[in-house]
């Protein structure tokens, strides 16, 4: 119902985005509890995002009214700011560009009449480019998303669609039928994490492009910041350098996973830091790091922190998904991709 409101207010339908939905829900249990037991929860950059995504938080404030209605609960700006991030996620996702490699075996002018039909018929195509099918199999491709061909190819690769007739209409609808399934499977193999795991992310424990000289002090940093917010209390710093001087954390492509005593932990939290130079990790240079303030003292927390570590390993063994984290340009660019 919700969704529905706010889908038609930015003439965009939501209601299909199952992804957005699990997240939704996730992530307005505790907001639900939270506010029913006056523990507010600050949002240090709800002025950024009204900024930012104004129209999307201007739509997002009529499911405070909704609350109102059902649960007599009123939603405070802090609470939209955060739920205004999963429909941005969600909105991106519908819009993402992809690149295009059309194989073409005829006269220039053909492919460039098929150039500018796919570029009319799909907003989402970013860059096409042209190959002949000799080409193609010579030197391959690596960088498109799609690659469309009017004829099957003697080569196998899951990211080829073949529309014979690319000039009609049902060939169109063909072709986007089939890029969605293609996009969809490339999107599964480099996204981040399911929304199981989204109540350990907080864009307040995301920095990016930090400059520290040694791991003693930006650690001090993020367990501070954990605290702050009451996610740790005090002591959990001295609790992750121990477990430093214990053994190394290190883990090799300039990461770093570590994490503090449980007993010091009030809420399951995660913390990242991108850094723009490496600094000195006992015998490695770490560049990433992730400060787990973990616990598992019921059966949620170990399911949700099983299925961190399950989607963690995935996401941080794919280098490029490894680019990615570490070129983004704000905290809030970060979450967000850790949320489609």
């Amino acid at each position: 119902m919700s969704l529905h409101v706010v889908g038609n207010i930015l003439d965009v339908d939501l209601s299909q985005d199952e992804k957005l939905k699990e997240s939704l829900i996730i992530h307005l249990r505790p907001t639900i509890f939270r506010i029913r037991h006056g523990l507010s929860q600050t949002n240090s950059l709800v002025h950024f995002i009204k900024s930012e995504y104004k129209t999307v938080f201007r739509a997002t404030m009529s499911i405070s009214i909704m609350f109102e209605k059902y649960y007599g609960l009123q939603l405070t700006e802090d609470e939209v700011g955060y739920i205004v991030l999963y429909i941005q996620s969600a909105l991106e996702r519908i819009k993402r560009h992809f690149n295009v490699l059309l194989i073409a075996d005829f006269s220039r002018g053909h492919a460039q009449l098929l150039t500018e039909r796919l570029k009319k018929s799909i907003s989402e195509i970013k860059e096409i480019r042209v190959m002949s099918t000799h080409d193609f199999k010579l030197y391959g491709d690596k960088t498109s998303d799609v690659i469309i061909t009017q004829k099957e190819l003697d080569v196998k690769d899951s990211r080829i669609i073949v529309i014979p007739n690319l000039l009609s209409d049902s060939g169109i609808v063909s072709l986007r039928e089939q890029i969605n399934v293609v996009l969809k499977s490339r999107d599964e193999k480099v996204t981040s994490f399911s929304p199981e795991c989204y109540p350990l992310l907080d864009p307040d424990l995301i920095f990016v492009h930090q400059k520290y000289e040694d791991k003693e002090s930006l650690l001090s940093f993020m367990s501070s910041a954990m605290a702050k917010h009451g996610y740790v209390s005090t002591n959990f710093f001295e609790t992750v350098m121990e477990r430093e001087k214990a053994t190394t954390t290190s883990i090799g492509n300039n990461i770093s996973v570590t994490h503090g005593a449980q007993s010091e932990v009030i809420e399951p939290k995660l913390s990242i830091a991108v850094l723009d130079k490496p600094i000195r990790w006992n015998d490695d240079e770490v560049d990433l790091v992730f400060l787990l303030g973990f616990k598992m003292t019921t059966p949620e927390e170990i399911k949700r922190i099983q299925c961190f570590y399950r989607e963690y390993i995935s996401i941080i063994e794919r280098e490029e998904n490894l680019k990615k984290i570490k070129s983004m340009k704000s905290n809030i660019d970060l979450y967000k991709f850790l949320i489609q």
